[in-house]
């Protein structure tokens, strides 16, 4: 419970305490039936502590049968004491529930059910009026107003404050959503700042180096597979960056370097087209694919995001060891509480090892023990 919730709930305990038994309580004697006086009392004010639970906490959302019967009290309250009263007292705290009654009609405001606090202050209205026209009050006309004054102000007031509530908690959701807009916008302009600057370094220290000396070596020179080999390593790099290049931080370009240099072929692709961005989902795969490819040695590893974006898919084609040790990197990351589903498919045979998982944004789940039929293992006969 938040400081305003306790604030608005202390307000709401002193008044139902202060204008309750204490101006109902003395004023009993004055009433010619005082138990049914006490009993609307108990009444009141027990479902105006039910009414206003939500401040401690509790859902504020209310059923129209609980709705009608707590709007049911505020006119039998006023037919249980107004009756009994001498008409002299009427506009005294002998007269005390078109008071103590409005904390229950603001509840219903507030829990947004104002329909049935606008019935509740219209049937009490109608209690008093019939009440005052039966009467030899003076000027009936004023002491209708000034008894239904409490309902006037209470109602309009809720009316009022449930009004800039509503509208505080749009302009809050409002914001937050512009903000998230931004945050990601700006994001995603970093990331494309990154991306172009890794290119430009890429073509500065790598491409247009590599490409002096390819054009300066002959074919049969001894360093032409070397130069070879580091063309296509580098063309992968450039690959990643124009076709995968949300999937792509830090953490992924290093593992990718690293296990291209240790005869690792990976693809990475993305072909949800431009402008797909960021987003959680994407931000699961990077953090799976940083230990998938420390831990896939020198196998073949390919993972692809589809042009929907709602499920990935992750290959990976080398040794037994390989592929169990890929298969361990996604157990993990299920233990770190990465928000993704995977489903594997493990098969190893001899010497080879293959495995395909599907990736799809979930809570956290993550492949435990393949079940049966998804792993399958055999050796020589």
């Amino acid at each position: 419970m938040n400081g305003v919730n306790r604030a608005c709930l202390l307000g709401a305990v002193l008044w139902l305490f202060s204008h309750g038994p204490l101006v109902a309580l003395p004023s009993l004697h004055q009433h010619r039936q005082p138990g049914l006086a006490v009993l609307a009392m108990v009444v009141v004010l027990v479902v105006s502590a039910v009414a206003v639970r939500p401040l401690t906490g509790r859902p504020l959302d209310l059923s129209r049968p609980a709705a009608v019967a707590m709007a049911a009290v505020v006119p039998l309250s006023g037919l249980a004491v107004t009756p009994f009263l001498d008409e002299s007292l009427w506009r005294t705290y002998a007269n005390w529930w078109p008071g103590l009654s409005q904390v229950l009609v603001a509840a219903l405001v507030m829990r947004r059910r104002p329909l049935a606090a606008l019935a509740a202050e219209l049937s009490s209205a109608a209690v008093l009026g019939v009440l005052v026209a039966g009467s030899d009050l003076p000027h009936r006309a004023v002491a209708f107003a000034a008894l239904n004054q409490p309902a006037l102000v209470w109602f309009t007031a809720a009316v009022g404050v449930r009004f800039l509530f509503d509208r505080t908690a749009r302009d809050v959701a409002r914001f937050e959503a512009d903000a998230g807009r931004a945050v990601a916008a700006r994001a995603g302009t970093e990331a494309r700042g990154a991306s172009a600057r890794q290119r430009r370094d890429d073509l500065e220290h790598s491409t247009v180096p590599l490409l002096r000396r390819v054009a300066l070596s002959d074919p049969d020179s001894p360093t032409w597979p070397v130069l070879s080999r580091a063309a296509l390593t580098l063309e992968r790099r450039l690959r990643d960056d124009l076709r995968a290049r949300d999937l792509l931080d830090e953490r992924v370009r290093t593992a990718l370097r690293r296990a291209r240099d240790r005869g690792c072929e990976v693809d990475v692709v993305d072909d949800r087209g431009p402008g797909a961005g960021v987003d959680g989902f994407v931000r699961g795969l990077r953090t799976v694919l940083a230990p998938v490819l420390t831990a896939c040695g020198s196998a073949r590893v390919t993972l692809r995001l589809p042009p929907g974006g709602d499920v990935a898919t992750l290959s990976v084609d080398g040794s037994p060891a390989e592929a169990d040790a890929v298969a361990a990197a996604l157990r993990m990351a299920h233990l770190r509480g990465v928000a993704l589903e995977v489903e594997t498919d493990l098969h190893v045979e001899g010497a080879f090892g293959s495995l395909w998982a599907e990736l799809r944004a979930g809570a956290g789940g993550a492949p435990g023990p393949a079940p049966a039929g998804d792993k399958t293992m055999s050796g020589p006969s």
